[in-house]
């Protein structure tokens, strides 16, 4: 076989080149989106370390302090801001290449077609939600759209808003509904022709509002504003009817800058506000309720106290220390110090004496320093101050490895008087345990710390 034979032979093995494929460009090219906001940028200014920002992003990032570059993190020379024009016109071009835009009332109609599809709801949602921003001035339409299906809208929001999508179109939800938290306002107040289901939809959306990270402080405050401006007595009323979302509700106004001092007095001295939180405390073990409870005690203080007591709160904080998120159980203990500090509460911890100690006791080492702060005061304040309760000391000498946990805290990091009170507790129930000849010695089966 000569070398021309091979060579033609070779060629033929060779496959031809297959025609090159392109990739679908992406609708909006990444640099047209600012780094902040991830939105398309209205006005793009540069920073001197080159890096592009749309400038209502930027400016805000200036003026909560920082003199870094939010991209490089290299510090600033200066903060003046140049314009990127070129870049400014490229955007303007590739938008006039876009097809319209669907307006709120279409978006919401394929939010409603969707009817289950949770992948083509969730971008409806993301759709609408790109309409509030509010450098887009869109929001008024977006809310009377919304507010003119909120029939047929709220409940699909609502699902998003309480987790049935991930986390960025909860956060999309929950901004959606803020633009119409407002016009929500009116079923708390209206004149009793509203159906409960209604009410109650609207009042787990000012919730859900009120208590999202996703929503501005500013929307918030409004809000807010807007719920103290109402009959406060019809509002409140309403909002306990409602459960644990009123309690959130109720607990977001007691401790919001946007309600006075009057307003907030208006409420936590309600007759039926601590009856009925303790009413959703015990059959929906919500921690809004204790939250609630907590923020009309700093509100009023002592008669607030009082009302907590009477109310029967006590057996129902002791379920919530034992069982409620961290969070809540550190709320409830502290409160539980607070009915310590009159002499109905007192009385009334220790008409409970065996679960309420051994409630704090078994929580104690399982919160943070303050909630085992809160747990060493309640104890002290019923078994030590002014004499305590016996009936208190027999029960906290009778908890598992009282003496043990009461080391820890002792040998913890705690404020002096923490660690006083718990020494104090200490000899307390050192002595009851002689006194019933119980055993001196501290079980360390599972604590181990060396005693002083």
């Amino acid at each position: 076989m000569d070398a021309a034979v091979a060579a033609q032979q070779a060629r033929r093995r060779i496959r031809p080149p297959e025609p090159l494929v392109m990739a679908a460009a992406p609708l909006t090219p990444a640099a047209f989106r600012c780094p902040i906001s991830l939105e398309v940028m209205r006005s793009p200014v540069s920073l001197p370390t080159g890096a592009t920002y749309d400038r209502a992003s930027i400016q805000r990032w200036l003026d909560s302090g920082h003199r870094t570059c939010p991209a490089t993190r290299l510090p600033l020379a200066s903060t003046d801001l140049v314009p990127n024009l070129l870049l400014r016109r490229l955007i303007h071009l590739h938008a006039a290449t876009l097809p319209p835009s669907p307006s709120p009332e279409e978006v919401l109609s394929q939010l409603a077609a969707a009817d289950g599809e949770s992948a083509a709801a969730e971008k409806a949602v993301r759709s609408l939600a790109a309409k509030i921003a509010p450098e887009k001035g869109k929001r008024a339409s977006v809310a009377s759209a919304v507010a003119a299906d909120l029939d047929s809208a709220e409940p699909a929001l609502l699902s998003f808003a309480k987790g049935g999508a991930g986390a960025d179109a909860r956060v999309d939800a929950v901004r959606i509904l803020a633009t119409v938290a407002p016009e929500l306002v009116a079923y708390l107040t209206g004149d009793g022709t509203e159906k409960g289901g209604r009410v109650n939809m609207a009042v787990e959306a000012l919730a859900a509002v009120l208590s999202a990270d996703g929503v501005a402080e500013e929307s918030k405050d409004a809000l807010v504003a807007a719920l103290v401006a109402e009959d406060l007595g019809r509002v409140t009323t309403t909002l306990l009817g409602a459960g644990a979302n009123g309690a959130a509700v109720l607990e977001a106004i007691l401790t919001s800058p946007a309600a006075d001092a009057d307003a907030k007095t208006a409420i936590a001295d309600r007759p039926e506000l601590f009856p009925d939180l303790v009413r959703i405390l015990r059959d929906a073990a919500s921690p809004a309720a204790i939250h609630c409870m907590a923020a009309a005690v700093q509100v009023r203080g002592r008669p607030a106290r009082a009302s907590m007591v009477r109310a029967g709160a006590i057996p129902a904080l002791a379920l919530a220390v034992a069982a409620a998120p961290t969070a809540a159980a550190e709320s409830a203990l502290r409160l539980l110090a607070e009915a310590a500090r009159c002499g109905d509460g007192k009385a009334a911890i220790a008409a409970d004496a065996a679960e309420v100690a051994a409630a704090v006791m078994g929580r104690m080492i399982r919160v943070g320093p303050a909630g085992r702060e809160a747990a060493v005061v309640a104890l002290w304040l019923s078994c030590c101050a002014g004499g305590g309760e016996r009936r208190m000391r027999e029960a906290v000498a009778s908890a598992p490895e009282a003496v043990g946990k009461l080391l820890v805290v002792m040998q913890g990091d705690c404020a002096p008087t923490t660690s006083r009170m718990a020494g104090e507790l200490l000899r307390a129930v050192r002595l009851e345990q002689e006194r019933k000849g119980m055993a001196a010695a501290y079980d360390s089966r599972t604590i181990h710390v060396m005693p002083y």
